[in-house]
């Protein structure tokens, strides 16, 4: 951090390694700074944290409707176990992706990257193959309020994980056409530390399901 006192004009200039010029503050003079933390990363976290309290919201509800009794307990359908490992293995497939790009591996970046998505596509699939078949067993979004809760949380994941699959889609039509390497890879980043959120959020969901149904 450099910082400057104009004696003229009473200023201080504060240059934190970056440059954001404001123009206003006195006569002539102007502060340059920079923002600790890539705006567009900082909008991602900000996005992150809210979705947080969301479920933190919800999950709390949840345990409190869950101590006050009339709670249904219900199996849920071996597919969520498949759903949580291939959830895991997209996770991973990204990860090696992004390592791949920032040694300039591009085929196999876009490789890796491609087979993330399909798995991303194929949790979703197999989330609605598991909705129905609790569908089948009797569990409807208003038979219980546990199957109420369970309905909710894992749409409200869905729903985001669809979002994590767009960006996703976006990404890779940039990346077939050059956009990305490892010099330029911001877009990827923030695709990923996305990504792997909704992965950390849906283990914890489907443990704590799993303890409380």
């Amino acid at each position: 951090m450099v910082i400057e006192k104009e004696k003229k004009s009473g200023i201080t200039n504060i240059d934190i390694g970056g440059t954001f010029n404001n123009g206003g503050g006195g006569a002539g003079g102007h502060s340059s700074y920079a923002l600790p933390i890539n705006p567009a990363k900082f909008g991602l976290w900000l996005f992150i944290s809210a979705i947080i309290m969301l479920f933190a919201a919800i999950t709390s509800a949840y345990i409190v409707r869950h101590a006050a009794g009339n709670w249904l307990r219900f199996n849920l359908p071996s597919i969520f176990w498949f759903n949580t490992f291939v959830l895991i293995l997209s996770s991973m497939m990204i990860q090696l992706s992004y390592l791949r790009l920032k040694k300039d591996r591009i085929l196999e970046f876009k490789f890796l990257f491609l087979a993330s998505a399909l798995l991303g596509i194929t949790f979703l699939v197999g989330q609605v193959i598991g909705w129905g078949q609790l569908r089948s067993y009797g569990v409807y979004v208003n038979t219980n309020p546990s199957s109420s809760f369970f309905y909710l949380l894992t749409w409200l994941h869905g729903l985001h994980l669809f979002g994590g699959v767009v960006s996703m889609i976006y990404v890779l039509m940039k990346a077939l056409k050059g956009f990305y390497n490892s010099k330029n890879k911001l877009g990827v980043e923030l695709c990923i530390t996305y990504w792997h959120f909704l992965g950390v959020l849906w283990l914890y969901l489907f443990i704590f399901i799993k303890s409380t149904i």
